[in-house]
């Protein structure tokens, strides 16, 4: 909760509108229920469906909503299966807020 409530902070400086999931299946529900959504910034460590099953379903449901994993995990298999899931870009938890904007920005463009 403290992780979500400093990314809500940070994002509210530049005015971007957040959708807060508490499990990887309630995220999965929001990718379907609100087209308007332009990007995802997924945990890895949900409860009830976990960060990589709810990036491939996202995946599947919506091929063009790009997906950030945040993650505690730094290892390379970790950075592997995000990839892998569908992720378009990774960030290591704590999160640098520039590193995440500037991420964010270049995937944005990216996805048009």
């Amino acid at each position: 909760m403290i992780s979500y409530k400093l990314i809500e902070i940070m994002l509210s400086r530049v005015n971007l509108k957040l959708l807060h999931a508490w499990d990887g299946r309630e995220a999965v529900k929001y990718c379907e229920e609100y087209p308007d959504i332009d990007l995802v910034l997924m945990d890895m460590q949900l409860p009830v469906l976990n960060g990589i099953e709810a990036t491939k379903e996202i995946a599947r449901i919506r091929p063009d909503l790009p997906v950030i994993a945040a993650t505690a995990n730094a290892f390379a298999e970790d950075y592997t299966a995000c990839i892998g899931a569908g992720c378009k870009g990774y960030v290591v938890k704590p999160i640098a807020f520039e590193k995440l904007f500037t991420l964010m920005e270049s995937i944005l463009k990216e996805a048009g």
